[in-house]
């Protein structure tokens, strides 16, 4: 007789097997996002911050999700979305991968021991898959937030670079507006893309380029775009000189990237003290016991 396990295990692998296939396969674009993007004028400029794979299965089974039980109840961190490049859809839909995965993996490690002999109760399985299940519901949440951290590092880094650029560009008498524009057509990466993103965009709506700025720092939580922002909001509406304040800007910002850089390595020597503690020790007993056996065996 066939066991009831087995046949959920097999279940649960020719399901993954799908979603799998689903998620190599390419998938159709969007009528409407195609149409909508070839009738806005100027959008070439608009770049993705980060290249994406095209729509797949789990982009599709997070789309379902996401019309049935909508945004606000599954809480997604969508600032750490937005500024990893990652999609609503394809985040959820990796949680709802990883959760049934971590469902069905009890049962497959029970079949195993089953056909090896080693029948175990129902219920541990269950309960198992139940706890797996929700951890792993939550394991992208974790990931999406640590790679956060990551690019706002990078974020910021980009922005004192910027802070400079624009500095020299309202130095050689550049408009505050062209100012921002040729610095960030200067630097390269995702930063700056983003930044050429937000300038275009306010463009296209008909206000200010430091307003765009101003509101990209809202949207990804990094209020070191928000500063200079408002200061070039002051030259573009008073015509203030503001080379020396951007200068000093960009002196405080490198001042606290360094204070972060070593607070992050005294933490991580820190928490090496341990470790290389507990070798030394492990070795003096190592080296020092077949010594103190010998004398006090003579």
């Amino acid at each position: 007789m066939i066991s009831p396990f087995a046949i959920l295990g097999g279940a649960a692998l020719g399901a993954g097997l799908v979603v799998a296939y689903r998620g190599l396969a390419p998938g159709r674009p969007d009528v409407g996002d195609v149409i909508s993007r070839m009738d806005a004028n100027r959008l070439e400029n608009l770049q993705p911050v980060r290249t994406t794979a095209p729509a797949g299965g789990l982009e599709k089974l997070g789309a379902a999700l996401l019309r049935s039980a909508g945004e606000g109840t599954l809480r997604l961190p969508r600032q750490e979305l937005e500024l990893i490049g990652r999609s609503p859809t394809r985040h959820v839909g990796i949680k709802v991968a990883l959760g049934l995965y971590g469902l069905v993996l009890p049962a497959l490690l029970v079949s195993a021991a089953s056909a090896a002999g080693y029948p175990m109760p129902f219920p541990v399985p269950a309960l198992a898959g139940l706890a797996l299940g929700v951890l792993f519901w939550f394991v992208p949440d974790i990931h999406v937030r640590q790679q956060a951290v990551e690019a706002r590092a990078d974020f910021r880094h980009a922005i004192k670079t910027y802070l400079r650029l624009v500095q020299l560009e309202r130095a050689a008498d550049a408009a505050p507006t062209q100012a921002l524009k040729r610095a960030a057509e200067v630097g390269e990466g995702w930063v700056f893309v983003k930044i050429r993103d937000a300038i275009t965009r306010a463009e296209l709506e008909g206000i200010s380029p430091w307003e765009g700025l101003r509101r990209l720092s809202e949207e990804l939580d990094v209020p070191e775009l928000g500063a200079p922002a408002d200061i070039i909001s002051i030259a573009g509406e008073e015509g203030a000189a503001v080379g020396e304040t951007l200068g000093a800007q960009a002196r405080s910002l490198s001042g606290a990237l360094v204070t972060a850089a070593k607070a992050k390595a005294n933490s991580a020597s820190e928490k090496m003290v341990m470790p290389v503690s507990a070798l030394v020790v492990i070795m003096t007993i190592y080296v020092g016991y077949p010594a103190l056996t010998r004398i006090m065996s003579a």
